[in-house]
Parts: structure tokens; C-alpha cells; sequence
């Protein structure tokens, strides 16, 4: 049979060679965290036509972002063809009742459309130096361009778009704004008598209302072009930079000038005292895990001969669970150093998968120990854990590779969305079945046999009768 545990300090050194650079990253350079985790904006952007991640971040940054990242989503609408979204664009912003009147005209039976549905709108954006509205509309059938155009050749003039979406205060046409300013001035000037003709011969709405509100303010409108889609991504911007309105229109006027229309189909923010509390339960995660496993492992194998023995039998499993911890953590904090990887809830989650999986995984070869310390009370500790491990090795390198395998697969071939999420568990689920193999058993054996009493201890000088017969036999050769 053969002797695992003669090499067991081996079997230490390779896990140390592994956990001490990542230590020392740790320590030095720290964890990159991701947004979950310090907080900032998230957009989630959709363009007309194919735009890469890069490009985008590279907007994002020369307008003041730190630490922009760009995931490739698939739409929740995947079901509708790119091409079958239509970018509207106005000469002009537009408010609600506008949106209502094209909802209307594309509906029309006379111009024979398929179902649309208004899938977003930006009442307000720049474009090319100009104010301009978006809206994009869903069919559900093919539709072209020109049907499009064909529908909205005349449009109802536009109310003022929503507070807050506009870049500029709208400037409304010069007939609508005269009688108004003419009627004030007069009322103004007038005599008392001539006040009290002028009220009752003129117009009562001009001359109770000087300045009349925004809402009955109209301003002409026209369709400016009609581009159908190409692309059926959404890319998920997370910078951890709170972006003011300002700040986003212009990246948004950016990216239309450059790539073509994109619309925002939604925005959220992480709050940083959301992220800490984020934060402090993720280690209160990882922390309750081990002492339930702890108590779980020592309840089952209770039986293996003492209450002390169980709790060893945790313990060791506890320390290889951190050793495929700190192995991930390390490696993840050089990557974050050197390639960006981000440390988020996503990130945790496969921190969690990969300690069930490596507690798991040694929980195998303990319960086959436990049978045999029963079954082979004859023989030494150390012979009895090799021949666990032997019995066992095949089911767990068995069970392990062909997880690895589907990793390996989706980390190379899969989303670049899952890509990190992915990498962790594969890096995280090799260590876990080296550590419950080659480490939580041999702790074991440290510890039972008590070998690191001897570790720290200098080994005592030879008696003095020996080094005389030593010397003697020195001497006769």
C-alpha cells in the first residue's frame, strides 16, 4: 500500500507556496472590491447598433468614472429580434402627450404596422450639438424604416418634455409667446379705468394669465430618422462614481455621436452603507458556515472514540475549509491587482459554493476514516488514514473532474459576465480537493500523533559516551 502520509510536510509545502504570495498580495494590495462593496451607479445601456464593452468604458473614464467595468448582458426581451427595434429620433425634445400622439398614429389601422410597444424613451439627449428626443419602439413583426417614417410624416406640435429630463430649457416659438408679453405690458401701463375696459373686452385668459404655464407651451416636432437595431445586447455599466444628470447626459450625447442611438433601459445605485453592511455580513457568512460545519462534523463523528477525537475531526476540516479560502482570497487579490478582477457578491457566492464543496469532499474520506478506525483496531493511525485515502481517492478525483471539466469549459467558452464567477469556483474547487486529500487528513495526523509538539523543540546533544565511541571509531578508520 502505499504511504501518503510519509509525505505529509510535503503536501504543507505546496499548499504554502500556494497561500503565501496571496498573503502577502492580501496584505500589500488588499481586495479589489467591486461596487456591492463601496457603492456607485449602475446603467444599463441599449444600443441601436454593435458596440464593445471597451468602447464604452472608454467613455465612461473620460468623463471622470473610476473603476468602470462593462458586462454583456442578454436582453430579458431576447425573444424579439434586434432588428425589429425601432430608434426613433426627434428634431426635438418631446414630452408625454407627444409620446401619447405617436403611440396613437402607430397604431393607426390606415398605416397598416405591426404591434408596437414603446420599449423606452430619452424625452431629452444631445446629439451631434443639438437637443433631440429618443423613443424606442418593439414590433412584432418586421417592419422598415420607411413605414415608420411613413406613419409620423406629421406629428401634433410637442409639450415640454418631463422636469428633469431636459439638457436646455426649451425655447417655444415666437407666436405663442407675443400676445402674452404684449397683454402683460399694457395691463401694466394702463390707467385704472382703461385696466377695468381692457378686462372686460379682452380675451379673460390673456389677461388673468401674463405668463402662461409651461404645460400649455407647444412647439413643433418632426421625425429626424428612424435606424432599426443590430444588436440584441444590453451592457451593464458599473463604475463606482455617483454620476451626476449632467455628467450622464454627456456621456450619453457622447456615445449617440459616436456609436449611433442608445437609450437607457434602466439605472440603480449601490449605497455605501449598504455596501458595508454588505460586507460585514459576508464575513458573518463565511464565519457562522465554519462553526456550523465545526458542530456538525463533531456531532457526527462522535463515535470515533472521544469527544476530544470529534472535535479534532472538525477542526482539521475547518482548516483545510480556510486553506481553500485563503487560496482563492490570494489569488484573487493579485488578480484584482494586476488584471482588475472585482470583488462582489457574485464573487461571494462562489466563496461559499467552493466551501461547501471542499467540506464536502473531506467529510467522504473522514466518514471512510471513522469506518476503519472500527473495523482495524490493530493497526497504527497512520496506516489506517492511508488506507482511507486510497479507497476513497478514485470517487473524489472522480467527482472532482468532472466538475472541473464543466468549469474549465465555461470559463474559456462561456459569458464574459460569468467569467470571473466561474474562475473562482474552478481555482476554489481544485484547492478544496487537494486540501481533503493531501491536507485535512494529514492535519489530522499531526495532530493525533502529536508531532508538532517536536516542531519548535531542539533535538537534545548526543551523550558523551557516544561521541567517544565516535571518536574511537574515527580514530581505528
Amino acid at each position: 500500500m502505499f504511504h501518503l502520509t510519509r509525505y505529509k510536510y510535503w503536501f504543507f509545502l505546496v499548499s504554502a507556496v500556494v497561500i503565501v504570495p496571496g498573503l502577502l498580495a492580501l496584505i500589500f494590495w488588499g481586495l479589489n472590491l467591486g461596487i456591492d462593496f463601496t457603492g456607485g451607479d449602475i446603467r444599463y445601456l441599449r444600443f441601436a447598433n454593435e458596440v464593445s464593452s471597451t468602447q464604452v468604458q472608454k467613455v465612461y473614464e473620460a468623463n471622470g468614472a473610476q473603476d468602470v467595468q462593462v458586462y454583456v448582458l442578454t436582453d430579458a426581451k431576447g425573444s424579439i429580434p434586434a432588428q425589429q427595434y425601432a430608434y426613433i429620433t426627434f428634431t426635438r425634445p418631446f414630452g408625454k402627450n407627444e409620446e401619447a400622439a405617436v403611440k396613437s398614429l402607430l397604431a393607426d389601422p390606415k398605416y397598416k404596422l405591426p404591434n408596437a410597444t414603446v420599449a423606452g424613451q430619452n424625452y431629452s439627449q444631445t446629439t451631434a450639438g443639438s437637443d433631440t428626443g429618443l423613443m424606442v419602439v418593439t414590433f412584432d413583426k418586421p417592419v422598415t424604416a420607411a413605414q415608420i417614417e411613413a406613419a409620423l410624416k406629421t406629428l401634433p406640435p410637442t409639450d415640454a418634455p418631463p422636469v428633469g429630463s431636459t439638457t436646455t430649457t426649451p425655447t417655444p416659438t415666437t407666436g405663442k409667446t407675443a400676445t402674452p408679453a404684449a397683454t402683460g405690458t399694457a395691463a401694466a401701463t394702463a390707467t385704472p379705468a382703461a385696466t377695468a375696459t381692457a378686462s372686460a373686452t379682452g380675451t379673460p385668459g390673456a389677461t388673468a394669465t401674463p405668463t402662461p404655464a409651461t404645460s400649455s407651451v407647444t412647439y413643433p416636432i418632426a421625425v429626424k430618422n428612424v435606424t432599426l437595431g443590430s444588436s440584441p445586447r444590453i451592457l451593464e455599466v458599473q463604475t463606482q462614481t455617483f454620476l451626476s444628470d449632467a455628467t450622464e447626459a454627456k456621456i450619453i450625447a457622447t456615445l449617440t455621436n459616436n456609436h449611433g442611438p442608445v437609450y437607457q433601459v434602466e439605472q440603480d445605485s449601490a449605497n455605501p452603507s449598504l455596501a458595508q453592511t454588505q460586507t460585514l455580513k459576508a464575513v458573518g457568512a463565511v464565519a457562522l458556515a465554519a462553526v456550523a460545519i465545526l458542530l456538525y462534523i463533531g456531532l457526527a463523528f462522535r463515535r470515533v472514540g472521544s469527544l476530544r477525537r470529534a472535535f479534532r475531526f472538525g477542526t482539521s476540516a475547518i482548516i483545510a475549509l480556510l486553506h481553500d479560502v485563503l487560496v482563492v482570497l490570494g489569488l484573487w487579490a493579485i488578480f484584482g491587482h494586476f488584471l482588475g478582477f472585482k470583488v462582489d457578491t457574485v464573487f461571494l457566492t462562489a466563496v461559499l459554493t467552493v466551501i461547501g464543496f471542499s467540506v464536502h469532499d473531506t467529510i467522504v474520506v473522514f466518514d471512510r476514516i471513522r469506518e476503519n478506525l472500527s473495523r482495524r483496531t490493530s493497526e497504527s493511525f497512520e496506516t489506517i488514514v492511508d488506507a482511507s485515502l486510497i479507497q476513497t481517492m478514485t470517487r473524489s478525483l472522480n467527482t472532482s473532474l468532472t466538475v472541473l471539466f464543466t468549469l474549465a469549459a465555461l470559463t474559456l467558452f462561456g459569458g464574459e459576465s460569468i467569467r470571473e464567477f466561474t474562475l473562482a469556483l474552478l481555482i476554489g474547487i481544485a484547492s478544496g480537493t487537494y486540501s481533503s486529500i493531501f491536507n485535512a487528513s494529514m492535519i489530522l495526523v499531526v495532530w493525533e500523533n502529536k508531532e508538532y509538539r517536536s516542531w519548535f523543540r531542539r533535538k537534545p546533544a548526543a551523550p558523551a559516551s557516544q561521541l567517544g565511541k565516535r571518536e574511537l571509531a574515527g580514530t581505528r578508520a
